[in-house]
């Protein structure tokens, strides 16, 4: 009975497999198989977990590996020992990977045999579990997340806090009390801005507006504290964002207010040292330690007249003079070596050409203990040097002037008393210096000496007394007529000290100039009645006479001119050589006739012709006069022979002799600055057809019209000339480049396209060019000018109104 009963268990369960097979979770039939149990069903979904298709029939063991068999036998056999169901999870590694399944196992209970078949449903939670387990993570990494931003926040070294959509703060670090001064509470739930500084509050507001909107902005503000001090914070906001919104901000602060002050500082010596670099009344140049030149200020430039790239370039070993350039190299290193200042002087060739003499202290720059560079502080010391040696000569010239001096000359004190005398003065007066210092001799006459009281108050004035006539007395009583001058002596403190005195001995010339006087009316009436000026000129350079024909010639009156330089009036340019030409008769030069020009009343230079001829006495020049002729008309007859010998008679402009002395000068010019220097060449177009068919009258209108174009396109820029016929000729100094010189054919070409009217004739004007260059095509004058007669020879084969450069290799 008892095995039928099981038997049948079997055929009924068997016979609703059809049920099980359409389920979609794995389904066992399990029976007690001794020790174990083995698969008396399976259904499909459970066949595609195990990849098996025979298992019926087979044991637990049989199909399934240890290590689960040891995992699931507990569970079945405290199923079978209870009869109860069991629940548990289990995961199962399969071909396609985990399988992870909650299994419930029902047992089957019969009458008399207890459990031995065991129902195991086995429903597939993998998705679940692994939704489960990943959201597990997930929330254990935001946990760690959460505690990192926590401590990220709450140990910053900078103030941090967040706030909201609408700028009230939400959550804040201690650092952000520790700077403000407002403890957590107090600053919870209030508006940021409301910490703001005046002056940045409406661009922090934008700033923070930016922020709510998901932009990370970093910018300056500044905030009141509690104690309403100003500080200054480096803001750098993070937008918080969850699901696409800004929901807050972080904002971390970097306080700024001592590095602000800092780099406040830092400016303002930076500025303060650029101020005296630059207005440093010395030129300052600054070298590295290999003597790279970095900077100079703007002193060097005008002691110098280069800039820092003429300096600091290869330039600067042509600047130093060959002589010099050791001396500058050894001083380098010398402050370098002994890391202390060091001054030399030097000569330097200035830009303009000149030679200047330079004080130089070289200071090293040393920061950190380390020398980087040098200072060079530099002086114009040429005046000075050349001061020091003039008051050397000057010195000299006294000391010889003192001793070799025709006239008396000596030094008083402030009581008027002799302190000493120069030789003259003894030859003239008879007393030896002792004698007028110890005040044994004398030389003023009794009922003069009031004078010479009155003369030294003057002196104590500070006042000059000269040509103070005066009579004085020799040792022997012989009265001297004398012209006496005065200067106050001053020391280092200004002060008056004494004076020198000079005296001229003009005795004799007391006498002659009675004389003079009497020859002087005879010669009037001389110079009155000629149509030529005579002047007569003092030793001083002043006009003394002007003869009538003064006024007629030159405008002014005789009163406009009595006392005054020779030169008032004359030229600036001619002053020199009308200068030289009388001083050479004082040294005793033979006379000679110079051409002047001369200022008339009216405002205009008329030409005179000046003889300067000396007037002797015994010898020696006491006066000189002149006689000057008007000969503005003649020098206008030469000019215009002149201008005829080197400007074209039929166009006006400038001839072959002009052209050549101009392109000489080009060359000149090129060579000393380096530039280039263009030559071209012009020859009319069908020059000869025109005058066949217009006539000569029009051929020479041709000439002349091509010229005027010419010269009117090329200058300033450079020299047009006319050579012979219709052909001529330009000269373009110091150009920088062949563009130039193509530039001014183009424009000569382009003017020359509208046509030349003539007698009612629109006369066509055309013309070749050729082109060659200093010094790319040859360094000398004539060959140039062939190279530009090739190249136009090639142009007028091109044909019309064309321009060539000079080729080498095509010509």
């Amino acid at each position: 009975m008892e095995d039928y009963y099981i038997e049948n268990i079997d055929q009924d369960f068997l016979a609703s497999t059809a049920l099980l097979d359409v389920i979609k979770d794995p389904v066992f039939l399990m029976k007690k198989d001794r020790d174990s149990f083995k698969y008396v069903y399976v259904n499909p979904a459970a066949l595609t977990i195990l990849k098996m298709q025979e298992i019926t029939g087979r044991r637990i063991e049989e199909v399934l590996p240890p290590e689960v068999c040891q995992r699931l036998m507990p569970h079945y056999r405290k199923v079978q020992s209870t009869k109860e169901s069991v629940e548990f999870t289990e995961r199962i590694q399969t071909e396609n990977g985990e399988f992870i399944g909650e299994t419930m196992l029902n047992p089957i209970v019969s009458k008399g045999h207890g459990c031995l078949y065991i129902l195991a449903i086995v429903r597939d939670v993998t998705e679940r579990e692994r939704k489960k387990q990943l959201l597990i993570d997930t929330q254990r990494e935001m946990e760690i997340e959460r505690k990192r931003l926590k401590s990220l926040v709450n140990n910053n070294v900078n103030p941090v806090f967040e706030f909201d959509q609408q700028k009230k703060f939400t959550s804040l670090n201690k650092m952000v009390s520790e700077a403000t001064g407002f403890c957590e509470e107090e600053l919870l739930g209030t508006s940021i801005l409301s910490l703001v500084a005046d002056n940045c509050l409406e661009e922090t507001r934008l700033n923070f507006e930016k922020a709510l909107t998901g932009q990370s902005i970093d910018f300056e503000t500044s905030i009141y504290t509690k104690d309403r001090q100003t500080a200054t914070f480096q803001m750098n906001t993070i937008p918080i964002i969850i699901e696409e919104e800004v929901i807050g901000v972080y904002a971390i602060a970097k306080a700024i207010t001592e590095q602000k002050e800092t780099e406040r500082l830092l400016q303002e010596s930076e500025q303060r040292y650029k101020s005296l670099f630059e207005n440093h009344p010395h030129g300052i140049m600054t070298f590295d330690r290999e003597g790279n030149l970095l900077s100079i200020n703007r002193r060097i430039e005008s002691i110098t007249g280069h800039n820092l790239t003429e300096l600091g370039g290869e330039l600067y070993l042509s600047i130093i003079l060959n002589e010099e350039a050791e001396k500058v190299s050894n001083n380098f290193y010398k402050t370098l070596s002994e890391r202390q200042p060091v001054q030399y002087e030097l000569t330097f060739r200035h830009k303009n050409g000149h030679l200047i003499e330079l004080q130089v202290i070289n200071i090293p720059i040393i920061i950190d203990s380390h020398l980087v560079g040098i200072h060079g502080i530099i002086t114009d010391v040429t005046v000075i040097n050349q001061a020091q040696k003039a008051l050397i000569a000057t010195k000299t010239e006294l000391e010889v002037f003192w001793d070799n001096s025709t006239d008396p000359i000596f030094y008083i004190d402030t009581k008027g008393d002799i302190l000493k005398v120069n030789p003259a003065f003894v030859k003239t007066f008879g007393f030896t210096e002792e004698e007028m210092v110890t005040g044994k001799g004398t030389i003023i006459p009794p009922h003069m000496r009031h004078d010479q009281i009155n003369i030294v108050e003057k002196i104590l004035n500070g006042e000059t007394v000269n040509s103070h006539d005066t009579i004085r007395l020799t040792k022997t009583g012989k009265p001297l007529n004398i012209i006496s001058s005065y200067s106050p002596v001053r020391n280092a403190d200004k002060e008056i000290i004494g004076a020198t005195i000079i005296y001229k001995n003009v005795t004799e010339l007391k006498i002659a100039e009675k004389e003079l006087l009497k020859s002087q009316e005879k010669y009037k009436i001389i110079t009155e009645s000629t149509f030529d000026i005579v002047t007569m000129i003092n030793l001083d350079g002043l006009i003394d006479y002007v003869s009538p024909a003064y006024e007629t010639i030159s405008g002014y009156s005789a009163d406009d001119c009595i006392g005054k330089s020779l030169m008032t009036n004359i030229h600036p340019e001619d002053a020199a050589d009308l200068t030289e030409s009388i001083f050479s008769l004082l040294e005793g030069g033979r006379p000679a006739t110079i051409e002047v020009r001369f200022m008339h009343r009216e405002g205009h230079y008329i030409w005179m012709e000046v003889s300067p001829t000396p007037v002797l006495e015994k010898g020696e020049v006491k006066q000189v006069f002149t006689i000057s002729r008007n000969i503005t008309e003649r020098r206008r007859l030469q000019e215009k022979v002149e201008r005829m010998a080197f400007y074209d008679h039929l166009t006006g402009i400038p001839n072959r002799r002009t052209f050549d002395d101009k392109l000489k000068k080009a060359f000149n010019r090129a060579k000393s600055s380096g530039k280039k220097a263009a030559v071209l060449m012009l020859d009319g177009h069908k020059f000869k057809q025109i005058n066949d068919q217009y006539g000569h009258d029009a051929g020479d209108a041709v000439i002349r019209e091509m010229a005027l174009r010419l010269q009117s396109c090329v200058h300033p820029m450079g020299t047009a000339a006319r050579l012979g016929g219709d052909e001529m000729g330009v000269v373009l100094p110091a150009i920088d480049s062949l563009e130039a010189a193509e530039d001014i054919a183009k424009k000569i070409l382009d003017s020359y396209e509208t046509p030349l009217r003539f007698n009612g004739f629109d006369i066509k004007i055309g013309a070749g060019i050729g082109i060659s260059l200093y010094p790319d095509h040859s360094t000398d004058e004539r060959q140039l000018i062939k190279f530009a007669d090739l190249a136009l020879y090639e142009a007028k084969k091109m044909g019309r109104n064309t321009y060539k450069v000079y080729e080498p290799d095509c010509m």
